[in-house]
């Protein structure tokens, strides 16, 4: 893939919050669980972990802990990403900044949702409230939730056309030390 076709699938990227009844099959979303393990971590220490949830019924439930997700229950599938702690690098040193380990999960997140555009899938970010959703999933101490995405194929209007949305321009958000 070249820059201009890479660059192309960065700006089809958009968040699809509502999703037709089309199941996803377990291939689809294994071919994106795929794709997050290609994701650089710190220090190859790959701290991810993917919670797969396809139930509707605990989808709902987990929609009662999402910031922003009321439209959870309708994705065909919605992966909760966490992050394990405990996790050390092959040289058994202690991280000098532990919060690289969940930077390298978001890594995975982005690789998921680039991989749904291409796939011709929709997608969208879901934050969750880490003690009630990793009560519910019964999700590990050692383990903090950084995120849910949810997948799907998209319902209606949603799919066509690129949303062009307004971004800050390179002028705005960038200081060059030279």
């Amino acid at each position: 893939m070249d820059f201009e076709a890479f660059h192309r699938l960065c700006k089809q990227r958009k968040s699809v919050r509502f999703y037709s009844d089309q199941l996803l099959t377990k291939e689809e979303v294994n071919s994106l669980l795929q794709l997050a393990l290609l994701s650089p971590s710190v220090e190859n220490t790959q701290p991810w972990h993917f919670h797969i949830i396809l139930n509707p019924k605990l989808c709902c439930q987990l929609k009662e802990t999402s910031c922003y997700g009321n439209f959870v229950e309708g994705a065909g599938a919605l992966i909760i990403v966490t992050c394990e702690k405990s996790v050390l690098p092959e040289s058994k040193h202690v991280l000098w900044n532990p919060r690289e380990l969940e930077y390298s999960c978001v890594s995975a997140v982005e690789n998921i949702l680039l991989g749904a555009t291409a796939m011709g899938l929709g997608s969208c970010w879901v934050s969750l409230q880490h003690g009630k959703a990793a009560e519910i999933l019964n999700i590990p101490r050692t383990q903090v939730i950084i995120g849910g995405v949810m997948i799907g194929h998209s319902k209606g209007g949603e799919k066509d056309g690129v949303v062009d949305h307004d971004h800050k321009t390179l002028e705005e958000v960038c200081t060059w030390h030279e």
